[in-house]
């Protein structure tokens, strides 16, 4: 019976986990990967200050030195249920006048209200050594402040809250076809479009570069070491790449899981210490994208995880074969340009594919191959293409996923006894067709010496 051509899969994947996982360095360095992770959101809040709002204060009299030139209402001030009782005293006294009165005082505290040339209005709040009042105190009564002069300069120049609410807000343009207006869906807009967009593509852009150093390595053990004869007796050329890039996989979505799961740990460590809304908040704000526009089903997740596979599998795919063709360590610094020109490609194309606003860009770039694992799951979440176009993207994606699969297990079969220089890739497909005639005749003279032996 003739032997399958991946037999010993499961063996090479074992040993090249084995391998990887008992080196000393690796096992330290994925400790520290997780102990950040979970470190990280607290000690961002901890850095953060305490910027966090209080239910309740223990501030009873607030000593106020107001240079604004603003008149402020301490009627503004008891608006907020919290400081309804508070005492509010106008005073032009200076710093030490008020230190002096903050240490006699524990449930005192007070504020400064300046104009800065190059910062604006800045609100400055005080309390004493032994005082009862917190920082997280002082920062909330600083917001009421601020509202209460914004409210000040609002009756100052005759105009409302709501208008000016209005004058500074913020226009988001989008592109609606009359079918999607007589449906009720509506597509992202161009900010939101280009951050899930390079958000997306970066994931990708990272998983294949570190894939691609992983396969490079590994492609080259045998032939580094000499022991590619020793191999080939028990093991398939097409095993002993498939089960590598099998290991690479779990070695690097292994990791990957561990750090989402050392954030998910440091996300309820944070929500325990107080209000972490601002997270996503400041992500909202410094990027300038609208999440509640996106296309999310329940789904989504399922459709996320399977175009990253894809999208792994073809850069790991492509670097195998890229990878084959490495005879030493100084071939991988050439071999390595291959395969970031195909990342850079398809990274770019997802950069500027928003600012076109086009159905038929958004459209070809989803379906054809160089770009569609970039592009399609983001075009198709920001509702750029019907989920009809998506399953059509991911039909390809596995297509090139299965003829990349075939081509590098033929290219590392034929390269594993090579020890030239990186060949161009004309060269590489004439020597593929040489190799598939010379395998073809082969195989028709051992059927002509079976015939002759019958």
């Amino acid at each position: 019976m003739k032997n399958s051509k991946f037999r010993g899969v499961g063996t090479v994947f074992r040993y090249t986990l084995q391998q990887h996982y008992k080196t000393a360095s690796v096992r330290i360095f994925l400790l520290v990967l997780f102990v950040i992770a979970v470190a990280a959101f607290p000690v961002f809040m901890t850095i953060r200050g305490g910027n966090e709002e209080v239910d309740s204060t223990q501030i009873q009299t607030l000593y106020l030195r107001n240079e604004s030139g603003f008149a402020i209402d301490a009627a503004d001030i008891h608006k907020d249920e919290r400081y309804k009782s508070l005492t509010v005293t106008e005073t032009a006294e200076d710093n030490d006048a008020l230190a002096k009165k903050l240490s006699a005082d524990e449930h005192a505290a007070a504020a400064v209200i300046a104009l800065d040339d190059v910062k604006g209005y800045q609100i400055k709040g005080f309390y004493g050594e032994a005082s009862a009042v917190s920082d997280d105190d002082m920062y909330t009564l600083n917001n009421v402040l601020e509202d209460a002069l914004r409210d000040a300069q609002l009756r100052t120049l005759g105009v409302t809250q709501g208008q000016i609410e209005l004058l500074h807000g913020r226009s988001f343009t989008t592109v609606i076809r009359a079918d999607e207006l007589k449906a009720g869906e509506e597509q992202t807009d161009t900010a939101t479009h280009a951050f899930v967009n390079l958000a997306y593509s970066y994931m990708i852009l990272l998983l294949i570069t570190l894939a691609m150093s992983y396969i490079f390595q590994l492609c080259m053990e045998e032939k580094v070491s000499k022991l590619v004869e020793s191999l080939l007796v028990s093991v398939e050329p097409m095993a002993l790449l498939a089960g590598k890039i099998l290991a690479v996989t779990v070695i690097l979505f292994g990791g990957i899981a561990l750090i989402v799961f050392g954030l998910v740990i440091s996300y309820q460590i944070a929500k325990g210490m107080g209000d972490v809304s601002f997270i996503k908040e400041g992500i909202v704000e410094m990027f300038e994208f609208d999440p509640s526009k996106l296309h999310f089903h329940p789904g989504t997740l399922c459709l996320l995880i399977l175009c990253l596979l894809l999208a792994y599998a073809t850069g790991a795919f492509y670097s195998g074969i890229v990878g084959s063709c490495c005879s030493k360590t100084e071939d991988t610094q050439q071999a390595s340009i291959a395969v970031v020109m195909f990342v850079m490609i398809g990274y770019f194309t997802a950069s500027f594919t928003p600012m076109i606003e086009s159905d038929g860009a958004n459209l070809f770039v989803s379906l054809f191959p160089l770009t569609s694992i970039f592009v399609a799951f983001p075009n198709y979440i920001c509702g750029k293409i019907s989920f009809a176009m998506l399953l059509l993207a991911i039909a390809i994606q596995i297509a090139t996923v299965l003829l990349l699969a075939r081509l590098a297990g033929s290219v590392y079969r034929m390269m594993l006894l090579y020890r030239g220089g990186v060949p161009k890739p004309a060269q590489l497909f004439a020597m593929l067709k040489e190799n598939r005639a010379a395998e073809k005749a082969a195989a028709a003279r051992k059927e002509g010496s079976h015939g002759n032996e019958a």
